[in-house]
């Protein structure tokens, strides 16, 4: 009767382990879960914030409208078209330049070079908004980055909070390291021959 005791104990006991352990690894990220450590993942240049995050992400339709949005966000498409048009500028008084150094007569090149330079002046004064426009378009590139960092800091810190109450190692395996160790110690010395 007792040893049925026990082994139904050992088999309670043991089930309520592995229930513990099959609970808290639904409830934690795969990213935190031991067997989710892969070498091959961490050389190839995942990260643990990013790879917590998508997990938030995946589970979260706000985050994923959010993602979607961000993915989509094209600012190249619209600096694009100012880049092509001022490349075709530069392009024309690069190539007026070098047809008023084929002119001959100074007066008519001075006049022409005038001409050319006072229509250039215009030019830079008129594309000045536009550069400015460019110039917050970058801006805000810039800051929606960094919110979109500091996010994902700010929702993932939470989940290696939790990692590491729920895993930090007991003092026991180190306690008793150091114990050895200074045995060992103890032994080497005392086999050591005076010198």
């Amino acid at each position: 009767m007792l040893k049925i005791f026990t082994v139904l104990s050992l088999v309670l006991l043991t089930s309520c382990r592995e229930s513990e352990s099959t609970d808290r690894n639904n409830k934690e990220p795969k990213a935190l879960q031991e067997k989710s450590i892969d070498l091959g993942s961490l050389r190839s240049g995942n990260n643990l914030v990013d790879d917590l995050y998508q997990e938030l992400v995946n589970k979260s339709p706000e985050l994923k409208v959010l993602e979607n949005q961000l993915d989509e966000l094209n600012t190249r498409d619209t600096t694009d078209i100012f880049y092509d048009y001022d490349q075709k500028s530069d392009a024309y008084y690069s190539s007026a330049n070098s047809y008023i150094n084929t002119i001959n007569d100074s007066v008519m090149k001075q006049k022409i070079l005038n001409l050319l330079h006072k229509n250039q002046e215009k030019y830079v004064s008129r594309k000045a908004e536009l550069e400015n426009l460019i110039k917050t378009i970058h801006k805000k590139r810039i800051e929606i980055k960094d919110y979109h960092n500091t996010l994902k800091i700010v929702l993932t810190l939470p989940l290696i909070e939790e990692y590491q109450k729920q895993h930090l190692p007991s003092k026991s395996p180190f306690e008793k390291m150091i114990e050895k160790e200074n045995q060992l110690l103890l032994k080497t010395k005392k086999n050591t021959p005076k010198y």
